[in-house]
């Protein structure tokens, strides 16, 4: 790499600043949402079919609606700045996570995470600031890099949280995460810079990239459903994932330790495989990593369902973990490259909306699964879709290229 090629010292810290805040957001709330079923017991709710629906009912709520209000933040972003959503997201999640640890009922509790996904976005953000201020020839690293940071905090937040839950309790993790959100949103208020007003795109030329224009073209409506899909399949377990845990014969007192030693197994070869997924991206084509990706994941998963031992599922965990770090920075990449210059966060914040629309469904369709078929469902049914959906483009003969 020549001097001319390397990244500027400001490029670096937008970089390493972003990152630290997708870690550190993700870390909080991940730490959160695999134990929703043990806070809504130390509230009260004791009946397990209630238990389940509820859990299912909090786990969708904010991604239903940072479904309508991420494309409005996407578009804020175009026209005001990328910093100010990225910071104005991580001190919203602070709030909105600290008022959680104030809920003693329920309907509380769903009240502040439909807060938490109105002030939501920090991705769509992250991703058009990393877009806009990196050459062309870094973006996919940088992606990667992004999406490591991402896979980084959802392996260690289940786990710290699980320590933490089971020995200060649970009430007192929701006003740690809050904490360490605020932190990252000071980190990224200090760090972050953009260009001067003047560079960034006139408003005239982010409305000629309309929404209808961008969503004209059907690769990329394709790659959004497929998107959605793929997010509903990672997230339908999640809510009820330390129900399953119980299942497997584990202690009470260790069940939240051990959740987020299951979510960790996931975690750490999702972190790790990000940015060989991006190369690989680069030798096979986004095309054929993201199939290889899809059927990676749906296997893994699949054979979750019939797991019977903590050994076996940590071990498919991982294999799961593998796949699903390639799918969401490869298909960012193939969406931004699709971006006009002055449309890039309305693109990512589509994507986004895309994966909070799978959010929504996921969780509900796993509370769903877990009463009428079992918990082990929420593996094996997402498991197969997803594994059918790579065959389906496997056999493919046009690849998505358009």
């Amino acid at each position: 790499m020549t001097a001319a090629d390397a990244p500027t010292r400001q490029e670096r810290l937008n970089l390493w600043a972003t990152c630290a805040a997708q870690f550190l957001t993700l870390a909080g709330m991940t730490a959160v949402l695999p134990l929703l079923p043990l806070y809504l017991q130390h509230i009260g709710i004791t009946d397990r079919a209630t238990l389940k629906y509820w859990t299912g009912t909090l786990g969708a709520a904010p991604f239903a609606v940072a479904v309508f209000a991420t494309p409005v933040w996407g578009a804020l972003a175009d026209r005001l700045g990328y910093k100010p959503m990225v910071v104005r997201s991580v001190f919203g999640l602070a709030l909105s996570t600290a008022g959680m640890g104030l809920s003693s009922t329920p309907l509380a509790l769903l009240a502040w995470r439909a807060v938490q996904g109105a002030v939501s976005g920090v991705f769509p953000a992250a991703v058009a600031l990393v877009s806009a201020m990196t050459p062309e020839r870094r973006i996919g690293r940088s992606l990667a890099l992004l999406q490591s940071a991402r896979a980084g905090g959802a392996l260690c937040g289940p786990l710290i949280g699980g320590l933490l839950a089971d020995l200060v309790g649970i009430r007192g993790l929701f006003f740690g995460v809050g904490l360490i959100a605020g932190l990252a949103g000071v980190v990224c208020a200090v760090l972050i810079a953009e260009p001067a007003r003047a560079a960034v795109p006139h408003p005239r030329d982010v409305e000629a990239a309309s929404a209808r224009t961008l969503l004209a073209a059907r690769p990329l409506l394709g790659m959004l459903v497929l998107l959605t899909l793929f997010q509903a399949s990672v997230m339908c377990s999640w809510p009820t994932l330390a129900l399953y845990v119980e299942q497997l014969g584990v202690e009470p007192g260790s069940v939240a330790t051990t959740t987020g030693i299951v979510v960790f197994a996931a975690g750490l070869p999702a972190m790790l495989m990000a940015t060989v997924w991006s190369r690989w991206g680069r030798i096979l084509g986004p095309m054929t990593a993201l199939t290889i990706s899809l059927l990676l994941s749906g296997a893994a998963n699949l054979a979750m369902g019939w797991a019977a031992s903590l050994p076996v599922v940590l071990a498919l965990r991982a294999g799961a973990g593998a796949g699903v770090a390639g799918f969401v920075p490869l298909t960012f990449e193939w969406m931004n490259a699709r971006a006009p210059a002055g449309a890039r966060g309305r693109m990512a914040g589509f994507g986004s909306t895309a994966m909070m629309v799978g959010n929504v469904i996921g969780p509900l369709a796993g509370g769903w699964l877990s009463v009428h078929v079992g918990l082990s469902a929420t593996f094996w049914v997402p498991g197969a879709l997803v594994g059918a959906v790579g065959l389906a483009l496997l056999g493919a003969r046009r690849p998505w290229s358009a």
